[in-house]
């Protein structure tokens, strides 16, 4: 009879080894896989979102959903007393685009958890641009974007963000990104996640009034106005539709 010869521990050891070596070079490359799989699925989130949004204004006169809002005369009060099922500042737009998009998860972005949502489990991993959602800022209709130095097609609509539902240019508490300026006007953008500044894919996914929406890396994002005190009307992605793109 012939005896099977057995693994000496050394053997059995080096096996192990080389087990762990491969699993350390696959693993970051599976879960960099799985990241861009999601950043893609977030993408068209954004891009269905941004659809049902066009859908909407030409349902409106043309007009991108918003309110004026605030307590003093003449406003109309605050989005959840103007909006049926708006519980809080999102749903001036995710409760307008409902009827066209009709699916409630595409609000939540795949790559991030209830921490980095709005409202948590039932809440949205998307903003809405405030010059947009508060009328009075004046560039709610198509044809107000149209006057935009960059059009339509340069002013974001939609960004992944973590905020109260709403991204804007006039935040004071970003990152320092400009010889230790902390007045970063695009913060709500790369605050894609609370901590972290950005998402999981180190960058943000937009969505642009003419209905396209596009993947801006993070060190893409760039604003020049807050840190110029407002003189240098720049900024990348467009969030205030009277700038440019440096």
């Amino acid at each position: 009879m012939q005896h099977k010869r057995a693994f000496t521990l050394i053997e059995l050891l080096v096996v192990i080894a080389i087990i762990a070596i491969l699993a350390a070079i696959l693993f970051p490359v599976f879960a960099q896989a799985r990241e861009a799989a999601r950043k893609t699925s977030c993408l068209s989130n954004i891009k269905q979102i941004g659809t049902g949004m066009m859908m909407y204004a030409q349902d409106y006169d043309e007009t991108f959903p918003g309110i004026k809002f605030g307590n003093t005369a003449g406003t109309e009060g605050w989005p959840w007393t103007v909006w049926p099922g708006s519980v809080d500042w999102t749903g001036v737009f995710t409760v307008a685009v409902q009827p066209y998009i009709k699916n409630k998860q595409i609000l939540q972005c795949p790559s991030g958890t209830d921490n980095d949502r709005w409202s948590g489990q039932q809440g949205t991993s998307y903003c809405y641009n405030e010059y947009m959602y508060n009328s009075y800022q004046g560039w709610t209709t198509l044809s107000q974007l149209g006057n935009a130095p960059g059009g339509p097609s340069s002013v974001s609509v939609i960004s992944e963000c973590w905020s109260s539902g709403i991204y804007n240019d006039w935040e004071t508490a970003g990152p320092a990104t400009y010889a230790g300026n902390k007045q970063d006007g695009l913060n709500r953008i790369r605050y894609g996640t609370w901590n972290p500044w950005m998402p999981n894919h180190s960058g943000t996914n937009i969505g642009y009034a003419d209905g396209h929406a596009k993947f801006i890396p993070k060190d893409r994002i760039v604003s020049m106005r807050m840190p110029s005190n407002w003189s240098d009307n720049r900024q990348r992605p467009i969030v205030y539709p009277g700038a440019t793109e440096p």
